[in-house]
Formats: C-alpha cells, sequence, structure tokens
C-alpha cells in the first residue's frame, strides 16, 4: 500500500505553540520586588481621571470657596 501525498502532510505538520503562558512572570516581577502603589513620592499627587465628573465639579467649587463663602463674609 502506497501512501498519497495527502496522508503524509497531515501527519508531518508541526504542533500548534501555545499562544500565553504565566511562566516565569512572577520570578521576573518579584526580582525587583513588588512596590506598593499607595506610596506616591514628594511633589506628585493622585490623579483624578476616571473619578465621578458629578463629585469632581463639587470637588473644584468646594477648592474654590473653601474659607471665603457666606459664613466667613456675614461675620
Amino acid at each position: 500500500p502506497s501512501l498519497r501525498h495527502e496522508d503524509v502532510a497531515c501527519c508531518s505538520r508541526m504542533a500548534k505553540s501555545t499562544n500565553h503562558t504565566a511562566h516565569n512572570q512572577s520570578y521576573k516581577n518579584h526580582r525587583n520586588g513588588i512596590k506598593k502603589q499607595d506610596a506616591l513620592k514628594k511633589g506628585q499627587k493622585r490623579t483624578l481621571k476616571g473619578m465621578d465628573p458629578k463629585f469632581l465639579r463639587n470637588l473644584r467649587f468646594a477648592k474654590k470657596w473653601n474659607g471665603k463663602g457666606r459664613a466667613s463674609s456675614e461675620e
């Protein structure tokens, strides 16, 4: 029995490789140490991006009129 071309082609294909693996990632992360996100350096402040727009608008007005609103002008 002779082998046809289609039979040979199907058996000689390479196996598929994996698309993603977590191998070595934990080691790489721990080499320099996993840093805390909470600690901000001097002169840095936390970004307001992604926060509630209604809250941010009120925050702007609160900062603008802090200490010089109705209560302080009546005295």
